[in-house]
């Protein structure tokens, strides 16, 4: 078993510069199946989104051991919105995934304390020799044993196979990733992973973008109902393609621009104003 230490950021986090990632860790990704990103999201942005996932944990009945907020919850809180503007995080989910990277969903996960933990499964049931969509991990705080860490087998992403039963632990050649507050983990949705129990007397929270190709779309009210207003009349170009409303100039998908499912939103006026 092995253990992957995440390391602090030294200093203040703000204005960040977007980073490029070597062929070395290209090619660590492609071999293990997961990259951790330190300090994704800058101080400012961090502290805004602890304080709006804090709000709504509050805000959920204390029987309630397990929770998901998805991002048409999300999306009406600015610091989630923000979250878009973080370079880092932009930057590393293209160079992992293609220049017609897209957002899929934008999950917040809420596990109480105590909470028997997350089994190994996969985000996909399939496994292929190509990275179709990432899951990536934000955790708005130090993942340390008590906290439960994250857990990971890599390569696994390239291999068929049931996960382990929930009893089988832990397993040969697994890895623990110690990720600190605000950094990200991007992992094959393929690859099998696992979070661990929460004994830590307090609230494990977790925000995870899933990015993947511009061309893969889902099926659900996330692409029938309309993006607030600031987003989804934005003019700028990367964001535009993260939401899957157009690719950037010059930047090439499977199906093109031309698609008429890669420009509709649905009616307009379901779930936000659009004035």
């Amino acid at each position: 078993m092995g253990v992957h230490n995440g390391s602090l950021v030294e200093g203040p986090r703000d204005n960040l510069e977007a980073p490029v990632l070597s062929q070395t860790q290209l090619d660590a990704f492609e071999r293990d199946g997961y990259y951790v990103l330190e300090g994704a999201v800058d101080d400012e942005t961090l502290d805004a989104i602890c304080c709006e996932a804090a709000a709504l944990a509050a805000y959920e009945s204390a029987a309630t051991q397990r929770r998901v907020w998805h991002e048409r919850a999300l999306f009406r809180r600015k610091a989630f919105r923000d979250l878009l503007d973080a370079a880092p995080l932009v930057a590393a989910a293209e160079a992992l995934q293609g220049t017609d990277v897209q957002l899929l969903a934008l999950d917040l996960l809420l596990v109480r304390n105590e909470d028997d933990g997350i089994g190994w499964h996969r985000d996909v049931q399939f496994v292929c020799n190509k990275t179709i969509s990432i899951n990536t991990g934000i955790y708005l705080q130090d993942l340390t044993d008590d906290v439960g860490p994250l857990r990971v087998l890599p390569g696994s992403h390239r291999r068929e196979g049931a996960p382990p039963a929930r009893g089988a632990d832990p397993l040969d050649g697994e890895v623990t990733v110690y990720a600190k507050a605000g950094d990200a983990v991007f992992f094959d949705a393929a690859l099998l992973h696992a979070g661990g129990r929460n004994r830590s007397g307090r609230d494990r929270l977790a925000l995870f973008p899933y990015f993947g190709r511009y061309w893969v779309k889902r099926m659900d009210n996330y692409f029938t109902q309309p993006l607030p207003a600031d987003l989804l009349h934005t003019s700028d170009p990367m964001k535009r393609q993260l939401l899957g409303l157009n690719l950037r100039p010059g930047v090439a998908s499977y199906h093109g621009d031309g698609e008429g499912y890669n420009r509709s939103r649905g009616e307009e006026g379901i779930d936000f104003p659009t004035g």
